[in-house]
């Protein structure tokens, strides 16, 4: 089975990119690919112009907002009361 996370298809669009590759093209090379699991169109379109207007970087930007974990002594000791409460 092929890996089909994302930064896995970012890299691979930024190596087609750097081969000059159509975005139009990489995007239907990996849609035979990847099938349902392929990046939106927009977003491969997207991703070749950053990479063209020299962007190296594969990671996802930060998003705003709280984050989704927190570990923290009190919230850790929090879970642990509520767990023996249940058990």
């Amino acid at each position: 089975m092929i890996d089909s996370s994302r930064s896995v298809q970012r890299a691979v669009i930024q190596f087609l990119c750097a081969e000059r590759e159509h975005a139009s093209q990489i995007y239907s090379r990996m849609k035979e690919v990847y099938g349902e699991q392929c990046l939106a169109r927009c977003t491969i379109f997207r991703l070749c112009q950053r990479y063209e207007a020299g962007h190296v970087n594969n990671k996802d930007l930060p998003r705003p907002g709280q984050t989704h974990v927190v570990t923290n002594s009190a919230t850790i000791s929090a879970v642990g009361t509520r767990a023996d409460q249940l058990a």
